[in-house]
């Protein structure tokens, strides 16, 4: 053995520096590799630190509040209508939130009255009814007559625009102090509504629920049970008259874009 290692010395002694070459190398790529981690450690902590908070996921607390902040000319709209201070309405509905699907609905201003009704029975002490007598414009009952039409869709905003002013002429003070341009009767008077807006509300559910949801969507069909009388066999039919009335005011209301937001509606009760 000894012979052989004196013999091969000089091989040996390539192997040998040969491993050590070897090794300080992988020693010198693991120092490059962990040095390499570190960075890239370094920079993705950097990374999450200074991203933008709006990829912050945001809990359904701050959602909500977010959706009414987006919403508020509405709500602030319908805590007039039925006479509820806004800051109460605001955190009622934070508090009933998901058992109205308040951010996943399709209609925010139904969802809102048919809310508000619904708290009207079961809150009476939230809401203040007290009569407002109205002393606002054609204009603004009109817009009043578009916007809850647009929220009520199967009711043809032109017949409903038509009776009102038959009934009333939007001018009739003894019905604006009332705010009830249409004429609907309780007990052989007229009833009285908290203010227009409520009024005009109310006549627009009336005529989608008991008419046009009913089937009853031309003049002849809603006067027999909006204004009847007998004909000569006794049969009930639509007061002639009335029908007759309405058909003229008809083309006041007609083709006319119903289209209107908040914002038009609010901008006519201000002139």
């Amino acid at each position: 053995m000894k012979d052989y290692i004196i013999s091969n010395k000089k091989g040996i002694i390539l192997v040998i520096l040969g491993v050590m070459i070897l090794i300080v190398m992988l020693l010198l790529y693991h120092r490059c590799s962990h040095q390499e981690f570190l960075v890239s450690s370094i920079s993705t902590f950097e990374a999450k630190a200074n991203e933008p908070e709006s990829k912050r996921v945001l809990s359904e607390e701050e959602l909500l509040n977010i959706y009414i902040n987006d919403n508020l000319e509405t709500i602030n709209f319908f805590a007039d209508v039925f006479k509820i201070d806004k800051d109460t309405l605001v955190n009622q509905l934070k508090v009933d939130y998901q058992n109205i699907n308040l951010m996943n609905t399709d209609n925010l201003e139904y969802t809102l009255i048919e809310y508000l009704l619904a708290l009207e029975d079961s809150n009476k002490e939230l809401f203040d009814n007290s009569i407002d007598p109205c002393d606002d414009s054609k204009e603004y009952m009109v817009a009043l007559i578009k916007y809850f039409s647009n929220i009520y869709t199967n009711v043809d905003f032109s017949i409903a625009a038509a009776i009102a002013q038959i009934e009333s002429g939007y001018t009739a003070q003894s019905m604006l102090n009332k705010n009830n341009i249409f004429g609907g009767m309780s007990g052989g008077s007229l009833i009285r509504y908290k203010n227009i807006e409520y009024g005009i509300l109310r006549y627009i559910k009336l005529l989608s629920e008991g008419y046009f949801g009913k089937g009853l969507t031309t003049v002849e069909s809603i006067g027999r049970v909006y204004n009847p009388t007998f004909n000569e066999q006794g049969v009930k039919i639509a007061k002639p008259s009335w029908v007759s009335k309405v058909n003229n005011a008809l083309d006041e209301f007609s083709n006319i874009d119903i289209n209107i937001g908040i914002a038009e509606v609010l901008t006519l009760k201000n002139i």
